[in-house]
């Protein structure tokens, strides 16, 4: 009766060949994993932003976040007070920088490893350095940095078009990568407390800025499957392809 099984060093090989093919698909598998979570987790943290928002106008039965005395204070402070005022509809606290500590600012960059400052708008690029310095973190993990503007005050145009300031959302908080288009994104605030994600159609005052950044034919910056500027645009292409990564 003849015996079949398997030699030592057959079975060393097979192990060997698995071993190498699982160092090799694994972080692929782990990156895919990743990627996927991301715009369901990006539309999480715009909505509890959003709907804290919609509470706090709500509460003192106001149209906008100006005359809600969502910022108040001066130019240093408004920002802190505005997430301040947010703590009391969302689960959000004022992240308080330890001095030479690791700070946000210094964490985070364009999608190619640069500057993230360097791919803004130029009306928007003093914004935007803001947005780094002073924000929150929700005890979901998600990191909101604001920059509040200056809003038009005409009752003509309706308060979704009235540009309120510009507002980062990190879904991993301060945790790895920290890159525009991996796990932050930059939004268009509006003074009804609504969010327009940057590259989208339509997501700036500006028909200028429009054309020159939108994530899929933007003359300046784009987030498309084959292009990827800076990934200032990224958040328009995750929203507007059903919260799907597909750069």
């Amino acid at each position: 009766m003849k015996k079949f099984g398997f030699t030592l060093a057959e079975v060393l090989i097979t192990l060997g060949i698995i071993g190498v093919v699982s160092a090799l698909t694994t972080p692929v598998l782990i990156q895919n994993t990743g990627t996927a979570q991301t715009g369901p987790k990006l539309a999480k943290a715009v909505a509890a932003f959003e709907v804290a928002n919609q509470n706090m106008l709500m509460q003192v039965g106001a149209e906008t976040l100006n005359s809600a005395n969502a910022f108040v204070g001066d130019s240093d402070t408004e920002a802190i007070n505005y997430i301040n005022n947010l703590s009391n509809y969302m689960k959000i606290s004022y992240y308080k920088e330890v001095e030479g500590g690791k700070v946000y600012s210094e964490m985070l960059k364009s999608y190619n490893n640069e500057d993230v400052t360097n791919g803004a708008p130029e009306s928007y690029s003093d914004a935007a350095s803001a947005a780094l310095e002073n924000y929150g973190i929700s005890k979901d993990g998600f990191l909101f940095g604001i920059s509040p503007t200056e809003v038009s005050e005409d009752n003509t145009i309706p308060t979704y078009n009235r540009f309120n300031g510009i507002v980062l959302i990190d879904i991993n908080g301060m945790a790895k990568p920290n890159k525009l288009g991996r796990d932050a994104f930059y939004f268009a605030l509006y003074a009804d407390g609504t969010l327009k994600p940057v590259g989208g159609n339509n997501w700036s005052d500006s028909d200028e800025l429009n054309d020159s950044y939108n994530w899929a034919s933007g003359t300046t910056d784009k987030c498309n499957e084959e292009t990827v500027t800076s990934g200032w645009t990224c958040a328009g292409s995750v929203f507007e392809n059903n919260q799907k990564v597909i750069y």
